[in-house]
């Protein structure tokens, strides 16, 4: 029998819910069991009471993250950040020596040695710069790198007979509009290199002398901190035209185009055409 705990009224034990008040009846309680065995000990619960809490969850260890391949990714990082340094290297080298090996604009064929007429040249300079007349002269390029290519000689060891040493071929001179070039060019492994120093000539008052713009191998410039060494190259050049140089300084002008150089001695007289 079930006895409710709210009425007092004795249930069936088939019953559910008190047949007086409709209280929920509590659960019959165990049959008391063996002797001895500790089971059916327990008490019957009492209306309104809670259940007994649930045991907690087992606690489970952290799971801890896998290590981060952090020294494989950096080290990665770092060989495809070296191997795009070296292409850009390399490339860069490549880029230069195609940009040294090409000539530069304008350059013209070999005049030819001619004595006669470089001789000639020299000495209508001297005589023009020492008229008392104001005087001008008119020289075009194929005069002026004739005498170059006659008077300009770089002596060499005649033991020297590589094929990868530099050979001195000639010098020349590229005209401009108000500038002219001054190119050496030398033969290496059969190649063409040009050495070229821009310059411009700038009247002074009392006379004239040349401005250093830069210089180029083939059409690759040279850094401004370069140019002193690179000067040395042309050093001998300049030796070897010392005096012309030293009649030139005493003009009063030089007035360049791309055909042609006018120089000008004590005023504006009439030009003689060579």
């Amino acid at each position: 029998m079930r006895l409710c705990q709210h009425c007092g009224v004795s249930n069936d034990d088939t019953r559910v819910f008190c047949g007086n008040c409709g209280t929920r009846l509590p659960k019959s309680s165990p049959s008391p069991g063996p002797e001895g065995s500790g089971e059916g000990s327990g008490e019957i619960p009492q209306a309104g009471s809670s259940a007994p809490p649930l045991p907690p969850a087992p606690r489970r260890a952290p799971i801890k993250p896998a290590k981060a391949q952090a020294p494989a990714e950096r080290s990665l990082l770092l060989s495809l950040a070296s191997g795009i340094f070296w292409m850009a290297v390399v490339s860069a080298t490549l880029a230069a020596i195609i940009q040294m090996v090409r000539p530069p604009d304008n350059i013209p064929a070999p005049v030819g040695i001619n004595s006669a007429a470089a001789h000639e040249t020299f000495t209508t300079l001297q005589d023009l710069a020492a008229s008392p007349k104001a005087i001008s002269w008119i020289v075009n390029s194929k005069a002026i790198n004739q005498y170059l290519e006659t008077t300009i000689e770089m002596k060499t060891d005649g033991a020297s007979t590589s094929k990868l040493s530099v050979r001195f071929k000639r010098c020349l001179v590229l005209l401009h509009e108000g500038s002219f070039s001054l190119a050496i060019e030398q033969q290496f492994l059969g190649a063409s290199l040009y050495f070229v120093l821009n310059l411009e000539p700038v009247s002074t008052g009392s006379g004239c002398e040349v401005k250093q713009l830069g210089g180029t191998i083939g059409r690759l410039p040279i850094h401004p901190s370069l140019l002193p060494t690179f000067l040395r190259l042309f050093q001998p050049t300049l030796d070897g035209l010392a005096e012309p140089i030293a009649i030139l300084s005493h003009a009063k002008s030089v007035t360049v185009t791309p055909s042609d150089a006018t120089l000008q001695w004590s005023g504006t007289g009439k030009p003689v055409s060579r």
